[in-house]
C-alpha cells in the first residue's frame, strides 16, 4: 500500500532536518545587516547543506511530482516585507521579488503553519523555521503546482 503524504506533513518533516541556524549562517555578515544592498552573497558550506535539503524535502513523497520548496526570510529594513533567501527546484509563485507579507505567510512567521489555496486549486503550506534558540528565523514553504510544465 501507498502512502500519500499530505503538504502539511511534507513541510514538518522537512523542518526536521532544516537547521535554522544555517539560515542565519547562510548569509554573509554583510547581507545579514543589509549594508551591500540587495547583492545576493551565501556562505558556501551553510548554503548548500540548505540547498540539498530543500531537494530532498520536495522528495519526500514520489507520488507528487510537482512540489516545490522555498525559505523564506524577512526583511530586518522592512518589517512586514520577506524574500525568498533560497529555493529548490523553482521560485515561489511570487518569484524573488521582495514583497509585503500576506496573511499565511505572517501567520507562519508568528509560529503558525498555515495552509494557502492559490485561485487555481494548488495549495501551499507555510511551516516556522527555528534556530538553535528556539527563535523563529524563517519560513519553509511547501507548494504543489498543477503547471504541467514544472521542472
Amino acid at each position: 500500500m501507498k502512502h500519500t503524504y499530505e503538504l502539511m506533513e511534507i513541510a514538518r518533516i522537512g523542518t526536521l532536518f532544516l537547521c535554522g541556524d544555517w539560515v542565519e549562517q547562510a548569509m554573509t555578515p554583510e547581507r545579514r545587516a543589509y549594508t551591500s544592498g540587495d547583492d545576493i552573497d551565501f556562505e558556501e558550506h551553510s548554503y548548500n547543506a540548505l540547498k540539498r535539503i530543500l531537494l530532498l524535502t520536495e522528495r519526500i513523497d514520489r507520488s507528487r511530482k510537482e512540489v516545490s520548496c522555498c525559505v523564506w526570510v524577512l526583511r530586518p529594513d522592512k518589517p512586514n516585507y520577506g524574500e525568498p533567501l533560497l529555493a529548490g527546484r523553482t521560485l515561489p509563485a511570487e518569484g524573488h521579488s521582495i514583497i509585503p507579507l500576506g496573511p499565511e505567510l505572517a501567520r507562519a512567521f508568528a509560529g503558525t503553519p498555515t495552509t494557502r489555496f492559490r485561485p487555481a486549486g494548488e495549495e501551499t503550506v507555510y511551516y516556522p523555521l527555528r534556530n538553535s534558540d528556539e527563535d523563529i528565523v524563517a519560513v519553509l514553504e511547501v507548494s504543489e503546482y498543477r503547471d504541467p510544465y514544472f521542472i
